[in-house]
């Protein structure tokens, strides 16, 4: 074979996309293990890829990356406290277009992920910035995984370090207190809470398929961690991790639970 005949086969060779030659399923499950925004920009690889995203199994969000150098801008020209009062003011008026700053477009671009996701998907991480507190977003894509059936739900909100320059208790209260639909201790079957003070409303629901409930860092009212755990009679894994209670001594009943338990505690006020 001639020389140039040689060249031409090694091009051939390289040309050759194995990644695009996998069944559609096999690339859901590749491409689920990257970031929200990198997931979506497969899009434009071909005509195939369009739509590969749309199905994948799990959705990975950090919300300070989505748009980290509009944000990172943001944050250097506003202080805490009017980012704070900027994001309170679009959950009272969300339709108000001048209060999108680049953190409430990273949650709307969250959004519409989610939105435009097919499915089935089955979890979905999540990373947050505090003003998606204050604004409402965290509880919107909550109920809207809700919608969706995920049974894993992972939620983070990032760590700040600016809780000392925000004199107003009413702006720091939103900054980290998530108020929660009830219906995420029953419909979910893995939840992951870190870095909240959050609170709930009880309220009556037969479905009960939380089977694994992860506290992180929380602040809760000890009557709302019972009436979590009267309703979670699936419950199979309980882990607290530097959690603080407040109101009456939490007491938990372990024999109305499954009995296929693992516990791991690291707080005081419980029996």
């Amino acid at each position: 074979m001639s020389e140039e005949k040689h060249k031409k086969v090694r091009v051939m060779e390289v040309d050759i996309d194995l990644i695009s030659s996998l069944p559609d399923d096999v690339l859901t499950s590749i491409i689920s293990l990257l970031p929200g925004m990198e997931i979506v920009r497969t899009s434009v690889l071909s005509k195939r890829w369009e739509t590969v995203w749309k199905y994948s199994s799990h959705l990975n969000f950090d919300q300070r990356q989505m748009l980290r150098s509009r944000i990172e801008v943001y944050i250097q020209n506003f202080e805490p406290s009017d980012r704070l009062d900027i994001a309170m003011r679009r959950k009272i008026a969300p339709e108000e277009v001048e209060l999108y700053d680049p953190i409430a477009q990273a949650a709307f671009l969250i959004e519409s992920i989610m939105n435009n996701h097919i499915g089935p998907l089955k979890s979905c991480k999540i990373l947050h910035m505090s003003e998606s507190c204050a604004s409402g977003d965290v509880v919107r894509w909550m109920r809207m995984l809700l919608k969706k059936e995920v049974i894993k739900v992972s939620l983070e909100r990032e760590s700040c370090d600016y809780q000392e320059e925000i004199i107003s208790e009413t702006l720091m209260d939103a900054a980290l207190t998530l108020d929660l639909p009830f219906e995420v201790f029953s419909n979910f079957e893995v939840l992951k809470l870190k870095s909240y003070h959050f609170k709930t409303t009880a309220n009556s629901n037969p479905q009960q398929a939380l089977k694994t409930f992860t506290l992180n860092t929380v602040r809760i009212m000890s009557n709302n961690f019972q009436d979590i755990l009267s309703c979670c009679l699936c419950l199979e894994n309980l882990t607290l991790e530097n959690c603080i209670f407040f109101g009456n001594e939490v007491n938990i009943d372990w024999s109305r639970f499954s009995s296929k338990w693992t516990k791991a505690f690291d707080n005081k006020g419980y029996d």
